[in-house]
């Protein structure tokens, strides 16, 4: 059962409180925690307290995530859209402690080294900007936590959904191929969902009032990363090329009316608010596969040495490297031999795809038998010798059809995700 502290009676009026609440917080610099013994509650979920606090520290994160102006009328419009995130989030966690689902940390600080790679921020960039705004790392936590949680939840419940039948795969495939030659659109999206009809009008502002930020030059990822709901958010909204024919009729329309690089007005769909970016446009090159990328496997030892040294000692090091290079059989000898040669000499055993490869690397093992060392290379304070343990080869079929059965497996359970969280709602 979900109870909102005047939430559902007098949504404007409980956001313009948090609101005032909120700008009074930020302007005089204080921070959230120390207010919050003086903090209600929104809403409850099955008892469960959803705390003003909470609402204040999501909105401080989301505003200064996405660049809006920290403004009243920023945090009234955000706010009953925030309150409802919490409550699917809190919702989201009781069904994965329901199901036995338990998220560790270090699962949640990959997710947020993702997440900053994603958005190009330095390492402990979100910690950082979390210490900047009084905020502890439990609000950021909670929420990949439960989007973590929910992500299980999902495929345990619904796992009949990610049987892809073959035959599935096939006309999809023959689906792309079929609008070979057709119109096809490089798009981002935002999606925001409206789960219940009167809060259509105010789904349709938050809408409106991201469209007016990213016209007004706030980044399109950082948008739909922070407000997006769908699984698209966590890679900025990228949908990839999409077949205009594929698209609900009312999408396709008004697409077709938006020149490339600019943004569509909000479109009302049958589950919600979406706003695109039409970054590009083409005829489709039809069910073509992807270029493949060979992994390859390497075993890589590296022998110090001083470039501002005695050439004698730089001799030495190079005879060291040649002799090491007569021993090397196989990967599993380059990598013991730092344990018994001394000098520094480090082995690093690396897993990349080609294109990975830094050229000097790339030259030394392109032609190079599986097993054999490479000639010893100088670089900048070292020598250095290769070896290719592995090359992974993966057909561009397979790889073509892995992307289609995914891509599948993700329409379907994010389908099902929408109706299980109205569900949980009622």
């Amino acid at each position: 059962m979900i109870l909102s502290a005047g939430l559902r009676s007098a949504p404007m009026l409980l956001a313009a409180r948090v609101a005032a609440a909120l700008m009074l917080a930020i302007f005089a610099g204080l921070p959230l925690p120390a207010q919050a013994q003086r903090m209600g509650i929104v809403a409850t979920v099955n008892s469960v307290p959803i705390s003003e606090y909470d609402l204040h520290a999501r909105l401080k994160l989301v505003i200064a995530m996405s660049g809006l102006p920290a403004t009243r009328e920023t945090a009234q419009q955000l706010a009953p859209k925030i309150i409802d995130t919490l409550i699917d989030e809190e919702l989201k966690r009781q069904e994965a402690k329901t199901l036995g689902i338990d998220i560790p940390d270090n699962a949640v600080e990959t997710a947020v080294q993702r997440f900053e790679k994603s958005r190009g921020m330095p390492a402990n960039g979100m910690l950082d900007l979390l210490e900047s705004l009084g905020l502890t790392k439990d609000v950021l936590y909670q929420q990949i936590r439960a989007d973590l949680a929910w992500n299980d939840a999902l495929r345990l419940r619904f796992r009949a959904l990610t049987q892809i039948a073959d035959q599935e795969v096939d006309e999809e495939i023959a689906r792309l191929e079929a609008d070979k030659g057709k119109p096809v659109a490089l798009l981002s999206e935002i999606f925001l969902p409206v789960d219940e009809q009167p809060k259509n009008e105010e789904v349709r502002g938050v809408a409106e009032r991201i469209l007016g930020e990213l016209k007004g030059g706030a980044p399109f990822q950082a948008m739909a990363t922070t407000f997006s709901q769908s699984p698209t958010a966590a890679v900025g909204g990228d949908l990839g090329w999409v077949s205009l024919n594929s698209l609900a009729p009312e999408v396709s329309q008004a697409l077709s009316a938006v020149k490339s690089g600019d943004f569509s007005p909000p479109i009302r769909t049958a589950a919600g608010w979406v706003i695109y970016w039409l970054r590009d446009q083409r005829v489709s090159q039809g069910a073509t596969g992807p270029t493949v990328d060979p992994s390859i496997v390497l075993q890589q030892l590296t022998i110090p040495v001083s470039d501002t040294g005695p050439a004698s000692a730089l001799e030495e090091k190079r005879d060291l490297a040649k002799r090491l290079r007569l021993r090397a059989d196989n990967c599993a000898t380059i990598a013991e031999m730092p344990k018994s040669v001394s000098g520094g000499l480090t082995s690093d055993t690396l897993r990349l795809r080609t294109s990975q490869l830094s050229p000097l690397v790339r030259d030394a093992v392109k032609d190079l038998p599986d097993g054999k060392p490479s000639e010893v290379v100088k670089v900048p304070g070292a020598f250095m010798m290769f070896m290719v343990c592995e090359r992974v080869s993966e057909s561009a079929k397979d790889v073509l059809r892995t992307r289609v059965r995914n891509r599948l497996i993700d329409d379907r359970l994010d389908l099902a995700a929408r109706q299980f969280l109205r569900d949980l709602r009622r």
